[in-house]
């Protein structure tokens, strides 16, 4: 993409046009998996959570009750995930990564990582460190 006068000017505009190039380089790689970028976000939720309430799992991630529920179909059609009723509360579902869903997510990082090297294989070291330390500013809104 070429970026003339105006555009190159405003550095909220510049990121907008480097998300939407790291969003197809995630979703080129993530192809490779069959699964998308919210598959990677939950199962990357279940691996530093563990078996959670699939509420508590929707709330860590940020994700709607509906989005949840489809996201965890598609990952338990897959035999990743497992969901059961949580024995203290009928109403809750606990949900869980299977050992084919630590060995999809293994595959997954992979691929995210491979979108991270493409991105960034122009950047030394120390430029990905400073960048990575911007981006978290960013990300949680510390002006």
């Amino acid at each position: 993409m070429t970026l003339y006068g105006r555009l190159v000017e405003l550095d909220v505009w510049l990121l907008s046009g480097a998300a939407l190039r790291a969003q197809r380089l995630l979703c080129e790689y993530l192809d490779t998996t069959g699964l998308r970028m919210q598959h990677y976000r939950v199962m990357a939720g279940l691996a530093e959570l563990g078996e959670c309430t699939q509420a508590d799992l929707g709330r860590a991630l940020g994700l709607d009750a509906g989005n949840m529920v489809a996201l965890l179909g598609d990952l338990e059609g897959r035999g990743a995930v497992t969901r059961k009723t949580d024995p203290a509360n009928r109403r809750r579902n606990l949900v869980r990564s299977t050992e084919e869903g630590r060995k999809l997510f293994e595959e997954m990082d992979r691929a995210v990582e491979q979108a991270n090297e493409t991105m960034f294989a122009a950047f030394s070291p120390a430029e990905r460190e400073d960048f990575h330390k911007v981006l978290v500013r960013l990300a949680q809104g510390d002006q």
